[in-house]
């Protein structure tokens, strides 16, 4: 078969589709893999086929905004809802889709699998007449009433009838990688299912040998591919470097940019600008993120506690459903002193609860179908 894949070029919503890539071409299948051309060494990086689709309007979004210091006290509320009605919806989204469409002119794919906020692979597996597969998150923030306009307008572009109730936005199958319970929108997503997933690594990705001379496991910190370019969050770094510093204990924080604004870390804290996200995380007694679905999903399968400080989209959510199922604690900008991060980090690691909690979450994860389970249930929905 040929499975083509689409996602948004950010590293955390590429990488939810990596393992189940790898898995269907363990299978025999034929795999390729479409996002924006930014993201093809990244592709290309975990063995797999690159096709260019679409344009990185996320990071142009960023980069207009990557200066301002301060921004309006609704912005998370605009930029969601924004997200959800023009942004993953929208024109973007019809642009991905007729590239895609060229590249189905010779790569014929049997089915098309997209990670769940990227829909120009939906739009154009409808057109096709082929199924189409989400992964991911399905945040309560993109449901079908917010989604469904901009994807008929959409539709109506490619010739398609329209879906005002969004009914075959997930027609097909929704693959969850958390279980159920952990899930922002598990009540809203039909015809969803549970996988057990696994957390990528580029061949050859390693850890820097002075990980290994950390005299105990470190709290490690990270903030993703997107908020660590706006310079509004770089008071939410430095107070965490310095809350860690209080702390006392190892840990490693990745920046996410050039480290120098940040610099000079206290003696106990190593900063580096990235670090690879699992492997750290196999070896953290803590995490501490912004509550993207990808930090949260990687750190539940290897059992880490967490401490979450939300901000926009579905970390809110995520940070809500952490804390409900004892893997985590929110930590809220307006709370957020270094005083504070060092407070709830010396809670987190002195409470056995969490790590109770958590190792109890990645047992339940373990017991979920396998991805090569997925990879047959997407065989038998193309027939």
């Amino acid at each position: 078969m040929r499975i083509l894949f689409s996602a948004l070029p950010a590293g955390g919503h590429l990488r939810s589709l990596v393992p189940i890539a790898h898995a269907a071409l363990l299978a025999g299948h034929q795999v390729a893999m479409c996002t924006p051309a930014t993201a093809k060494a990244e592709v290309s990086g975990y063995g797999l086929a690159h096709l260019p689709a679409g344009r990185d309007w996320v990071a142009e979004q960023i980069s207009r905004a990557a200066h301002e210091t301060e921004l309006p006290a609704d912005h998370p509320e605009r930029l969601t809802r924004h997200l959800a009605t023009e942004g993953y919806p929208g024109p973007e989204a019809l642009r991905t889709a007729r590239d895609i469409l060229t590249h189905a002119e010779t790569w014929r794919p049997d089915v098309i699998v997209r990670e769940n906020a990227e829909f120009g692979g939906y739009l154009a597996a409808e057109v096709l007449g082929v199924p189409h597969v989400s992964v991911g998150a399905s945040p309560a923030y993109m449901d079908t009433a917010l989604l469904a306009p901009g994807l008929d307008a959409g539709r109506a572009a490619l010739g398609l009838p329209a879906d005002p109730t969004g009914s075959r936005i997930h027609a097909y199958l929704h693959a969850k990688l958390v279980p159920p319970e952990l899930d922002p929108g598990e009540p809203a997503i039909p015809n969803a299912r549970s996988y057990r997933q696994t957390n990528p690594t580029r061949p050859g990705e390693r850890l820097p040998d002075w990980v290994s001379e950390l005299a105990e496991p470190p709290v490690f910190a990270a903030f993703g591919t997107m908020y660590s370019k706006l310079a509004a969050w770089h008071p939410v770094i430095r107070a965490v470097i310095a809350g860690l510093g209080l702390l006392g204990r190892p840990a490693v924080v990745a920046a996410g940019v050039p480290t120098a604004p940040f610099e000079p870390a206290p003696p106990n804290v190593r900063l580096v600008e990235r670090i690879p996200q699992p492997p750290m995380l196999e070896c953290s007694a803590l995490f501490l993120h912004h509550g993207g679905f990808n930090s949260v999903r990687e750190s539940l399968r290897l059992g880490v506690p967490m401490v979450i400080i939300p901000w926009v989209t579905d970390s809110l959510l995520n940070a809500r459903k952490c804390a409900e199922a004892g893997v985590a604690r929110a930590l809220y900008q307006d709370d957020l002193t270094p005083e504070s991060v060092r407070w709830v980090c010396a809670e987190l690691l002195a409470e056995p609860k969490y790590a109770r909690r958590s190792a109890a979450v990645r047992r339940r994860i373990l017991t979920l179908p396998p991805v090569d389970e997925l990879i047959a249930d997407i065989v038998e929905l193309a027939g």
